[in-house]
C-alpha cells in the first residue's frame, strides 16, 4: 500500500531537484531552497521524507521499465557478439558470460516466484481452515 502524504509546493520543487541533481547542495541551489532548510526537511520532516522516498521509487521504476524495453536489443547484441568469429575473444567470452548469468538469474527468479506463491497458497489455506 502506497502512503499518500501532503507536502508544500516548495517541498515538491525541492523533491524534484533532489531527484534530478547529483548532490543535496545542487538541489538546494536549483530549487531555491536553503541548504539548511533542505537538510532539516530530510532529517526531521517525516512527510517530506516519505514523499521523497515515493518520488525516488517512481523514478527508479521508470528507469527499470526503460531497461526492460531495451532488454531484447541487449540480448540480440550479446548473441551477435558471441556468434561473430571476428570479434575479439574477450568480447565473446564476456557476451557468453552475460548470457549465462542472465539465464541463471531468470531461472532463480522463476524458482523464487514459485516458492513465494506456494507459501502464500499455504498461508491462505491455513487461515481458511
Amino acid at each position: 500500500m502506497v502512503e499518500v502524504v501532503e507536502v508544500t509546493a516548495r517541498q515538491e520543487k525541492a523533491i524534484a531537484a533532489l531527484i534530478n541533481e547529483t548532490t543535496v547542495a545542487r538541489a538546494a541551489r536549483t530549487s531555491g531552497i536553503g541548504l539548511r532548510t533542505l537538510h532539516r526537511w530530510l532529517v526531521h520532516d517525516p512527510d517530506f521524507r516519505a514523499a521523497y522516498r515515493s518520488a525516488r521509487r517512481e523514478a527508479f521504476g521508470q528507469a527499470v521499465a526503460l531497461t526492460q524495453r531495451y532488454a531484447p536489443l541487449a540480448v540480440t547484441t550479446l548473441a551477435q557478439i558471441l556468434s561473430d568469429p571476428s570479434a575479439p575473444h574477450t568480447a565473446r567470452v564476456s557476451a557468453a558470460a552475460a548470457i549465462l548469468r542472465f539465464g541463471r538469474d531468470g531461472i532463480e527468479l522463476d524458482d523464487l516466484a514459485d516458492r513465494v506463491e506456494a507459501l502464500e497458497r499455504a498461508q491462505r489455506e491455513g487461515s481458511n481452515a
